[in-house]
């Protein structure tokens, strides 16, 4: 099967990639390939001219702070009806909403099924848990621009994915998640301040990529929840990163998101996506616990 995708060479994409190259021939819909996603033009010949049946959205502007910094001239730009500079500066609302329209307006043109990557963050963090038929309600603007991404792809009438993943990690990537990043730190020595009171479920990347090739090929519609099966807080995972790798637990130092996150984008509290309905799939999720110890085994290969 072809896939056309977006974020082929990111965080979660490079290493789909990876996995499920013999499985799939993949088509890259990017700038280092041509295509711009603010392009509509180009983003309508590409997807129209392909044979791939399903297009694969992972390409997004992912980080927080740097989205509420956008979120002004973002709504400027609404108001005004004018994304010109919004499309020139690769604002949050530039690359996840109108991005993601080009994406959808060229799968409308060629028939093709759309599988839009979105996150656990367009949930407010106020209730207990979150299943797929709760009504997002986004703090942050990244988030919002995030949930209006989805939005255009469940009012597009196409047949569609959408897969809600929350902190994904891997065992090697050039730019460290949040796993990764802590184990770097904690390697050196260094003191890290360490959030209690936010929750969320960390998504091993493997499982993930399994579960995206799953739904895909099973031809499943609708909204997913993929995030991991164990939810912590951000000190809670430091600690088990800690115990698990036999780094210095005594580096790991509380804080809150008062604290941690002050003077920037607000984050939610609880965001503990089930994820039953993929469960009932046959797809499995690992727990935090699980996963480091696969992180830890990967990572030994790499340095053999």
């Amino acid at each position: 099967m072809k896939i056309l995708g977006t974020g082929l060479t990111g965080l979660v994409g490079s290493r789909l990639v990876e996995l499920l190259d013999s499985a799939y021939e993949f088509e890259f819909i990017n700038s280092q390939h041509g295509v711009n996603l603010l392009d509509r033009q180009a983003v309508l010949d590409t997807i129209s001219s392909s044979e791939a049946r399903v297009v694969l959205h992972m390409a997004a502007k992912t980080n927080v702070d740097g989205c509420e910094l956008d979120m002004q001239d973002d709504k400027n730009a609404i108001q005004s009806n004018d994304f010109t500079k919004a499309i020139s500066k690769q604002s949050a609302w530039a690359v996840n909403v109108l991005g993601t329209q080009n994406i959808v307006d060229a799968c409308k043109k060629s028939g093709k099924k759309i599988v839009y990557v979105s996150t656990d963050f367009v949930f407010s963090g106020q209730k207990k848990s979150y299943c797929e038929d709760d009504k997002p309600e986004p703090i942050n603007w990244y988030a919002k621009t995030k949930y209006e991404g989805e939005k255009v792809v469940q009012n597009s009438g196409l047949d569609f994915i959408i897969a809600r993943p929350a902190y994904p990690y891997r065992a090697f990537f050039q730019r460290g998640d949040v796993v990764r990043s802590l184990i770097s730190k904690l390697e050196k020595n260094e003191e890290i301040n360490m959030i209690t009171d936010h929750i969320m479920k960390p998504t091993f990347i493997d499982d993930l990529v399994n579960a995206l090739d799953i739904l895909i090929k099973t031809e499943q519609v609708g909204i997913f929840h993929v995030t991991g099966s164990q939810s912590v807080t951000p000190y809670q995972l430091a600690i088990k990163i800690a115990k698990e790798f036999g780094f210095n637990q005594s580096l790991v130092r509380k804080t809150t998101r008062s604290e941690y996150f002050q003077g920037k984008a607000p984050r939610p509290f609880c965001l503990n996506l089930k994820n039953d309905k993929i469960g009932k799939l046959g797809i499995e999720m690992s727990t935090v616990d699980k996963g480091l110890i696969e992180i830890k085994n990967q990572l030994a290969k790499i340095k053999i």
